[in-house]
């Protein structure tokens, strides 16, 4: 079954992602990682707010103290968000200067997973590695591009892909020590689909990915195999999360980035953040849990 999304904000981002919703206050936050900004609004697109960051933010997880958790290009940080003041937590791969942090997200037990990204070459020097106060694993080495982290409801399973190689993988999970093994295939994106970039799972256990290039968002059920489909006005699709007081809104991030002015002129919303009700809810992103290790 096809959807199509619709326009929640026009707000034009080079390079919209790592979307998501805070129940705390009812409101949806993302980043603009090329224009180094955090954006926010509540569930109907008003009350648009922009913060002007000190550097690249990628993707980030909220606290226990209502603080983020943020994986800026260089490193994590905490950053406090009344005062905007940031703190170093470890800086990531500092002797590899291609590379950058990009896609995270935090397990059950409140571990932060996270990935790097070779923005100056195909060659895969990355790695994904698992955060707490405790310590640093490293967890996938080899990487090109970070994207699709996420969790099975019961935690059991860890989807990641490395984008270039446009398949999506699936780990089993071991919730108590955050190490990963069996590492299998979940699905591959088709010619006509792009590359797959941000996912979020659904309150069925279905993954929704984000197909950048492939101007949607596509739904697999917990076999791997393809169910909707939500199709969006822009060629560039980022990233999905569900949010609302019901949760039962997938709203959706879009870039621009590298974007000719004839694709611009062609797909003007490219860069916007669009809205669906697809039928199903979400489930609530974890929280950093720094106390627990």
């Amino acid at each position: 079954m096809d959807l199509t999304a619709e326009i929640l904000i026009d707000c034009q981002n080079d390079l919209g992602e790592a979307i998501q919703w805070s129940p705390s206050n009812q409101r949806l936050y993302w980043v603009d990682i090329v224009e180094c900004k955090l954006c926010s609004c509540d569930e109907f697109g008003d009350n648009f707010i922009s913060k002007e960051l000190p550097e690249r933010l990628c993707s980030f997880a909220f606290d226990l103290d209502g603080n983020m958790l943020c994986a800026f290009a260089s490193g994590l940080y905490r950053y406090h968000s009344k005062t905007g003041e940031r703190d170093l937590l470890f800086a990531f791969e500092p002797d590899q200067k291609e590379t950058r942090l990009n896609d995270g997200r935090c397990d059950a037990q409140g571990r932060f997973i996270v990935g790097g990204y070779n923005e100056s070459g195909p060659e895969p020097i990355s790695s994904v590695i698992s955060y707490t106060k405790a310590g640093v694993q490293t967890l996938i080495q080899n990487v090109k591009c970070t994207n699709s982290l996420g969790f099975s409801i019961d935690g059991t399973s860890m989807y990641f892909t490395d984008t270039p190689t446009k398949k999506i993988v699936a780990y089993d999970y071991d919730r108590a020590t955050g190490y990963i093994s069996n590492k299998t295939l979940f699905a591959s994106l088709n010619e006509d689909e792009g590359v797959p970039d941000g996912s979020v799972v659904d309150s069925e256990d279905a993954l929704w990915n984000a197909q950048f290039r492939g101007g949607r968002v596509q739904r697999f059920l917990k076999d791997g195999t393809r169910d909707m489909c939500v199709n969006l006005p822009a060629p560039n699709v980022t990233c999905a999360c569900f949010g609302g007081a019901k949760l039962n809104k997938l709203f959706i991030t879009t870039a621009r980035h590298k974007m000719n002015t004839d694709a611009v002129a062609k797909y003007p919303l490219s860069g916007g953040v669009f809205i669906i009700k697809p039928g199903v809810t979400g489930n609530l992103e974890h929280q950093f849990k720094d106390r627990l290790f």
